[in-house]
């Protein structure tokens, strides 16, 4: 035999020299891809929910990691391989893909794309049973031959270490996990101090619980052990297990090793918005220290008196607080109710359950939108009646399916039906025709979360959990009334789940970075500024923005990987001048959820005196639906922003609520708009009106327009036509390191200068002729008004006309070739002049509705008319004003 097996001992005795169970099986697939020669060794195991996840991966130097992203996979997926395999075929060898081509196509393409040229695939089983298998990528020719002397030693190994690995875990988590919330206990917290490394860095949580004790005796004991669940589930959302631990009744403390102090700050946060979001109330106080010292005990001890301080406060004012399901539960004392109610429910359905002989059992948990605010404005009587009838629906069709229903609490009711069609479609029909049978004030419809079990070993807090799980969807969401609790969903939340822990990971060994995307110029291609975009790179992988920006900003760490991007920015400007590099102005994203965590104006105006940079080298770029979350906090920011030298831009205009009188207020400097309008579905004359009619506006009003997106050559050309100026987009740019940017605009020949905006305290005057005569004021947008309109400037007593559409011309017989005269006064008498410098006067006073009067104006053919006149103030600066009039 031509493969060497005493290397491969030798391998294995490596392997075996390390303690803990993870890293022999790691440092095991490490020597058999280094001495079998594979490119990829990977594991793949079944987990509880009966999909399969890739747990442990080995690659040869140069081969991409796809651990992150092989979760959850269905075992549908492996179907093929899985019949082989336990059917005797405990070794599966494949030389070529084409063996595989007519019986397995999907695989056989899958081998294709991922370059395979050969595998091996092993049944992982121990004891007769089956929990996995694991692959090898092009192994070496020598594997392929020998395979049947070199790999079942091998498969026995890892099957046995594996298997070791789950038992030893799982004895260990009964005797250090805490039984109600799955996290650890104090032995397991004991024991994790015991392992931390003195000279390292520590951040340690701890969080009590306000409710789950309630003594008034209206909380059933059931919610009160919901409400510890929900508090662990919030942490191990955001924490591996291993670092969650239950101490004394409802005490959690959590302990995080070798991070940084940023990172825990956004930890502390993101436990706070969680709770507040899941109406949990508790204590939480936390601390880092770069060193523990031995001073881990302490820490815990101090923070935990902190804790139960405020808890007693809190207690003391116990009419202050606000616990889960208090609230509705005191507006519904005396609803006439016989349902079940709470524990009692609760053990009659476990124990229908049991008596169930039908495959399937469908949950449905309801609750009403806003009941709070009902009960405030109709009173708690009426709040009483709307349960009644609610209850009353529920149990009629409990009783038609021979299911049961209980009231929960509050306005919360569950719904058991056994033998219903699993098919979503049936269930969907179900669940609608139920709606339909409720009765409800518009404004106050309930909402339902369903999950159909076939699992008959699943307990009714499981089926609970999951219609409860898909309720929270669609909560107060009034186009959608119902959500079916499915496995994807499921799936995506563990995805989620997986990912945040990834991040915070990431955060934590500076996996993040920024690539930049220049702005240019588009009628010469030059650069005039660019955009600097968030990047993951995670195991050699980029990770796309897309895939976790959104579980960012639900957590609030998204905060925490902006200031670092900024922070980043503001050092590598600095190092550019340093080096004799002449930058460009670079914009960093803010999110709206940016705005909550930190005072943004002051962080930016400390940033670029402590790096001592030009504000207007540093763009503020908000995306907006910021302006339409808290808008007086945004316009306080913007204000302030700009006093400190910033230009700020608006990005995403046009996707959301935007409006030009926003824009008005906003002071803004930039709008960023996509160029989706001018797509091949959307090229006709409404659409290019649109875009042509934003691009006007936001020049009008002294604002520059960049539209992101372009990738043609034709969409450059059509916004150019339109009066667009400046551009960002894979026709001009892909984003890039920023090491490839800096060869760019070393070159001066590359560069322009930048876009003008709104001018801040240091800028230059207005330049609204310049953009008159480089066309950029088209005659689209006033001719898409439908009265007569026109655009004064006033300046030194002079009133002249600037611009007119066609309805103006053709109602005063004022022509186009008068524009930039002071001709609409030569047509009115002195009294009319008056009126009509008085109606400009009161529109200065009056930016948003803008100001109403009549004037007679004589034509040019002697006819006299009444204008009926709305005038506008569009801009002012210094002695001079711009106004729109309509006029009919």
């Amino acid at each position: 035999m031509s493969f060497d097996m005493k290397a491969l001992n030798r391998a294995f005795d490596k392997a075996f020299a390390h303690s803990g169970e993870e890293d022999n099986i790691e440092e095991l697939l490490t020597c058999m891809g280094e001495e079998m020669g594979c490119d990829r060794i990977s594991i793949f195991e079944e987990n509880e929910e009966g999909t399969c996840d890739n747990t442990y991966e080995w690659c040869r130097k140069g081969v991409v990691h796809e651990q992150l992203l092989l979760q959850h996979i269905a075992i549908s997926e492996f179907d093929s391989w899985h019949e082989r395999l336990t059917q005797g075929n405990e070794i599966i060898v494949i030389r070529s893909p084409e063996e595989i081509r007519e019986h397995d196509p999907d695989v056989y393409q899958a081998f294709l794309v991922q370059k395979i040229h050969s595998a091996v695939v092993a049944l992982l089983a121990f004891h007769g049973k089956s929990f996995g298998f694991c692959i090898l990528e092009n192994p070496a020719k020598d594997v392929l031959e020998d395979e049947e002397l070199i790999m079942p030693g091998i498969r026995y190994i890892l099957s046995s270490m594996i298997y070791s690995r789950n038992l030893i875990s799982r004895l260990r988590k009964l005797g250090y996990t805490d039984s109600l919330t799955g996290v650890g206990n104090r032995v397991s917290l004991q024991e994790h101090l015991e392992r931390i490394d003195p000279s390292g860095s520590l951040g340690v949580v701890c969080l009590d619980v306000i409710g789950w004790d309630d003594q008034t005796g209206k909380l059933p004991h059931l919610e009160r052990e919901q409400t510890l669940l929900r508090a662990g589930d919030i942490l191990m959302d955001l924490f591996d297990e291993e670092h969650v631990f239950r101490t004394t009744s409802g005490a959690f403390v959590i302990l995080e090793s070798g991070i940084g102090n940023a990172v825990f700050e956004a930890d502390i946060k993101s436990i706070r918005i969680l709770l507040r979001e899941q109406n949990l109330l508790a204590c939480v106080a936390g601390k880092w220290t770069p060193q523990v010292l031995g001073g881990a005990d302490a820490m815990i001890h101090a923070l935990q008196k902190k804790t139960e301080e405020e808890r007693r406060l809190l207690l003391s004012h116990r009419d202050q607080i606000v616990q889960s399901g208090m609230a509705e539960m005191d507006a519904v004392e005396k609803a006439e109710i016989t349902l079940p109610r709470g524990d009692a429910f609760f053990r009659l359905a476990d124990r229908f359950l049991m008596s169930s002989y039908e495959d399937t059992i469908l949950c449905i948990v309801t609750d009403i939108n806003y009941f709070n605010l009902y009960n405030d404005i109709f009173g708690r009587q009426a709040g009483n009646i709307f349960l009644e009838s609610i209850a009353q629906v529920l149990e009629e069709t409990a009783k038609r399916h021979r299911g049961i229903c209980g009231y929960i609490g509050g306005d919360n009711f569950c719904l058991v039906i056994p033998g219903l069609h699993k098919e979503t479609g049936d269930l969907s029909d179900f669940l609608q025709n139920l709606y339909n049978s409720l009765k409800f004030p518009d404004g106050f419809s309930p909402a339902m979360g369903a999950y159909i079990s076939d699992d008959r070993r699943e307990t009714m807090i499981v089926l609970y959990d999951r219609a409860l799980g898909a309720l929270s969807q669609i909560k107060g969401d009034y186009l959608k009334h119902f959500h079916i609790f499915s496995a994807e969903m499921h799936r995506h939340q563990k995805e989620d789940k997986l990912l945040l822990m990834q991040v915070r990971r990431g955060l934590a060994r500076n996996e993040f970075l920024f690539y930049v995307q220049p702005q240019v110029h588009e009628r010469s291609g030059k650069i005039i500024g660019a955009e600097a975009l968030v990047r993951w790179m995670h195991e050699g992988t980029l990770i796309s923005p897309g895939r976790f920006i959104p579980i960012l900003e639900k957590t609030g760490y998204v905060y925490t990987v902006d200031t670092f991007v900024w922070e980043s920015v503001a050092r590598w400007l600095r190092d550019m001048i340093d080096r004799g590099i002449r930058p460009v102005p670079v914009s960093v994203n803010v999110s709206r959820v940016d705005f909550y965590f930190g005072d943004i104006p002051e962080y930016f105006t400390n940033l670029v005196s402590t790096y001592g940079l030009d504000p207007g080298l540093i763009g503020v770029e908000i995306t907006e639906s910021a302006f339409t979350d808290n808008m007086d906090m945004i316009v306080d920011a913007v204000r302030r922003l700009h006093d400190a030298g910033f230009q700020v831009l608006m990005d995403d205009f046009g996707s959301g609520s935007s409006s030009l009188s926003m824009l008005h207020t906003m002071n803004l400097d930039v709008l960023k708009t996509d160029v989706q309008f001018m797509s091949k579905d959307n090229q006709n004359n409404r659409a290019i009106s649109i875009v042509e009619s934003v691009i006007s506006m936001a020049h009008l009003i002294g604002m520059s327009v960049v539209t992101e997106g372009v990738e043609t050559e034709e969409q450059k050309e059509n916004l150019i036509a339109l009066g667009d100026n400046y551009a960002q987009g894979f026709y001009f740019y892909k984003p890039m390191p920023k090491e490839e940017f800096e060869e760019l605009i070393r070159d001066p020949e590359q560069v322009a200068d930048g876009y003008h905006g709104r001018k801040t305290r240091n800028a230059s005057r207005l330049r609204f002729r310049e953009m008159i005569r480089d066309g950029l004021v088209s005659e689209t947008l006033l001719n898409n008004i439908l009265r007569a309109a026109a655009i004064y400037k006033v300046r030194d007593g002079r009133i002249t006309i600037v611009q007119i559409n066609d309805s103006f011309s053709a109602l005063t017989g004022i022509s186009p070739e008068e524009e930039d005269t002071e001709c609409f006064e030569t047509h009115l008498d002195e009294e009319q002049s008056g009126k009509f410098r008085m109606l400009l006067t009161k529109a200065d006073s009056h930016a948003l509705g803008g100001a109403e009067g009549t004037i007679e104006f004589r034509r040019q053919d002697g006819e006299l008319i009444v204008l009926k006149m709305r005038v506008f103030l569009l801009y002012y600066f210094q002695d001079h004003r711009i106004y729109l009039s309509t006029m009919g």
